[in-house]
């Protein structure tokens, strides 16, 4: 008895990992499909998103993480220096109300926006999300 017990939640322990696994897989390979098909992409004047890679974990399915350059002049760059709190705020909004991230979401991937500066080349900011920010 208690060995078909022990089976059988064997089975279950490798179904789910094994469906993580495949996730990740999914994931990795529509994130490097986006990079190698899209990016470089002008978001708007001053944004470009550079790529977009995924990240597998062993504690937790991973991280999608999303590279970005700024294009700024010095007015600009003082403006953004000022208010990157408000945006992070603004990618928080983005990924807690875009369909487009919904999959992800779901399987409590995390997520990173990294953004340097064109200029200088110098990581003006990084704000990551776990699913406990973005639920």
């Amino acid at each position: 008895m208690y060995a078909r017990i022990s089976i059988l939640c064997l089975i279950i322990f490798f179904v789910f990992t094994s469906c993580q696994e495949r996730k990740a897989e999914v994931f990795a390979r529509e994130a490097k499909e986006y990079t190698e098909t899209t990016c470089p992409l002008m978001m708007d004047d001053f944004t470009r998103i550079d790529s977009v890679v995924f990240v597998g974990r062993n504690d937790r399915i991973g991280d999608m993480v999303m590279y970005y350059t700024l294009f700024l002049d010095d007015e600009s760059r003082k403006v953004v220096m000022d208010n990157l709190g408000e945006l992070a705020e603004m990618n928080l909004k983005e990924l807690r109300n875009s369909v487009r991230f919904t999959k992800y979401r779901e399987a409590g991937v995390e997520f990173t926006y990294i953004y340097h500066d064109d200029a200088t080349g110098d990581k003006i900011m990084e704000c990551h999300f776990t699913k406990k920010d973005y639920e």
